[in-house]
């Protein structure tokens, strides 16, 4: 009997090998809508936001079985989300430096999820990988900043 190593996603016609399928495609189903409120916040396009959010769960799936295998799965697939809407051009990675944005990437989306996206610090923790005290402190130092939704061109207060 041969084994089928590859099988089409449900979510998005990625083939991720069999074994993990029942994982990415829960994995999917949990983060696809927070990741294309998000891109779409980012970048101020639904087209591009769908194109960068299919292009991240179709990199997400070529490195599936390393992804799981991480420290930290949610983390390993935010990078990827994060480096796929930064290529759109709006706030790069590290210290932002666009105009006179002040944040780092992890702060501003910190804000961006929190307070424009409406999620909690504990589902933002969820969806970055990150500490839930971690986020927390993220906010507590990008709370001295005004934000601007979609570039986070940041303004002191």
């Amino acid at each position: 009997m041969t084994k089928n190593m590859h099988a089409i996603s449900p979510g998005g016609g990625e083939r991720t090998p069999s074994e993990y399928r029942l994982e990415y495609h829960a994995f999917r189903q949990m983060h696809h809508q927070p990741y294309l409120r998000y891109a779409r916040l980012r970048t101020g396009d639904a087209d591009r936001a769908a194109r960068t959010v299919s292009r991240t769960f179709a990199a997400l799936c070529a490195r599936w079985p390393d992804t799981l295998s991480s420290a930290c799965p949610a983390a390993a697939a935010w990078e990827i989300l994060s480096n796929a809407v930064g290529g759109e051009g709006r706030c790069g990675d590290g210290l932002e430096r666009q105009g006179s944005c002040l944040l780092t990437a992890a702060q501003a989306d910190a804000v961006r999820l929190t307070q424009y996206l409406g999620l909690s610090v504990e589902e933002t923790a969820a969806l970055t990988g990150m500490d839930v005290r971690a986020v927390r402190g993220l906010l507590r130092t990008a709370g001295r900043f005004a934000c601007d939704r979609r570039s986070c061109a940041l303004i002191r207060r």
